[in-house]
């Protein structure tokens, strides 16, 4: 019954990495191959440089190990390509006695290490294994230090173990040095804020602040005045000078989620401060110019939108220099564990808990759920379950939600009875008005801004 309660992975466990092996030697490349599978190292095993650069798109490669001299190139070149198209993943370079000097110089150049051939199979087991080891240690760090941890490269894993998630860590790496603007798209929860994120720590406007505007929570009479500031006497109750949102975002970027929401006439003011990187404040004659890099974000279908002529499409092409579409969670189901136990060491440490982490019965429970809110769901879960549980690990009964037939609930308080029929009467009036914010808050007598603020409570999406 003990181990029902054990970790699903232990140090020694590296089945959730994959290593990249490139030597055209097939006697070596075999017996290494053999030797990593035999430890439960994933490996893809290539004897070229083109076939390499085909594994590496895939995009579920962690560690890449390479001789020096190769049938159509050198492992040099294939780091010299990968820190351009593939940055953040380590490579190992394995090099005859005489290349010793070349190791040692791309080692200065951000190689991670090098073997001298011959070498024995134990010792490159234990330099994979502990590269490996640094490898996790670094994941399981940015997974607590949260989404705002400057230290943020691709390949860290943060967003998940998935080809998809990491071919857009990928992407984020070689946005680093670009001021594109960036649209990102997916469903409620998939973590469109936190890829908005790391795109600007991994950005040359690191240093500078970032601006985060939710714009469906705002009003359409006070959205101009937040986005581009006011000046004095501009409107009734304007006593004062008033700094915008991108002019608070000087030097760095703004991250303007829900942008579908905005109405048609701020629209057409945000095509022009993209066109002519400039704004005015309400009540101003001054064109104020601007440093700023935008990326926007919405759940909603755009393209519909336009169809719709409910969205501009030149504001959209404005936008959409750089489209990164983010998966739902259950279009990766090999991120749900992983995720998992990022949150719970994250937030374990957080609340300074005695719990150990997930047990095997938990992370089979995780994978048996589906997850209509994606990731933000997942978290919640793994917050709860912490904040319920009573034993060393994490049991499968405290990942149960609270209206799990198959949970216990001895009494229903007043509160919860409200809050089930805030839920359900959202539900209903969202459903009749289409998904329309307005027309829904109009017809629940509630304000648009105090709907958005409930159905993010509720986790209920348009």
């Amino acid at each position: 019954m003990q181990n029902n309660f054990e970790p699903m992975l232990d140090s020694n466990d590296f089945s959730d990495y994959c290593v990249l092996l490139v030597e055209d030697d097939e006697i070596m490349r075999l017996s290494l191959e053999d030797r990593l599978r035999l430890e439960n190292i994933p490996v893809h095993a290539v004897c070229d440089t083109a076939s390499a650069r085909k594994e590496l798109e895939k995009g579920d490669v962690d560690l890449v190990i390479t001789d020096i001299r190769l049938p159509d190139g050198t492992g040099i070149e294939l780091f010299t390509d990968m820190s351009r198209r593939f940055p953040g993943i380590p490579v190992i370079l394995m090099t005859a006695y005489g290349d010793v000097s070349d190791a040692v110089t791309l080692v200065k150049s951000g190689v991670l290490d090098y073997l001298t051939k011959p070498f024995e199979i134990s010792d490159f087991i234990k330099k994979v294994e502990h590269h490996l080891s640094c490898i996790a240690d670094t994941r399981l760090t940015l997974g607590n230090s949260g989404a705002d941890n400057n230290s943020f490269k691709a390949g860290s894993g943060h967003l998940g173990k998935s080809s998809a998630m990491r071919k857009i860590e990928r992407l984020v790496a070689r946005l680093g040095e670009s001021d594109s603007s960036v649209l990102l798209t997916g469903e409620s929860g998939v973590g469109k804020e936190v890829v908005a994120t790391l795109i600007h720590n991994n950005s040359l406007r690191a240093q500078g602040p970032m601006v985060k505007v939710n714009c469906a929570a705002l009003s359409s009479t006070l959205i101009e005045s937040e986005l581009f500031g006011h000046e004095k006497g501009a409107f009734t109750g304007a006593t004062q000078r008033r700094i915008g949102r991108f002019e608070q975002a000087q030097g760095g970027t703004i991250f303007l989620d829900e942008i579908a929401e905005v109405s048609p006439d701020i629209q057409v003011k945000l095509l022009r401060v993209l066109q002519e990187r400039e704004i005015e404040r309400v009540g101003g004659v001054e064109s104020v110019t601007l440093d700023v890099r935008v990326i926007a974000a919405t759940q909603v279908n755009l393209d519909e939108s336009i169809k719709n002529n409910d969205f501009r499409s030149d504001l959209y092409w404005r936008l959409n220099v750089i489209h990164v579409d983010i998966p739902p969670l259950r279009e990766r189901p090999e991120d749900i564990v992983y995720l998992a136990r990022l949150f719970a060491s994250e937030l374990v440490k957080k609340s300074g808990s005695s719990i150990k982490g997930l047990s095997k019965e938990a992370e089979l429970q995780l994978q048996s759920m589906s997850f209509p809110g994606n990731v933000r769901e997942l978290k919640n879960i793994i917050e709860r379950a912490i904040a319920l549980c009573d034993a060393p690990w994490i049991g499968a009964r405290d990942l149960l939600t609270l209206d799990s037939n198959t949970h216990e609930i001895s009494t229903t308080t007043l509160r919860q009875s409200i809050e089930e029929a805030e839920r359900k009467a959202i539900n209903k009036a969202l459903a009749e008005n289409h998904g329309k914010i307005n027309q829904a808050a109009g017809s629940l007598g509630i304000s648009r801004k105090n709907l958005w603020e409930k159905m993010k409570r509720y986790g209920i999406e348009k």
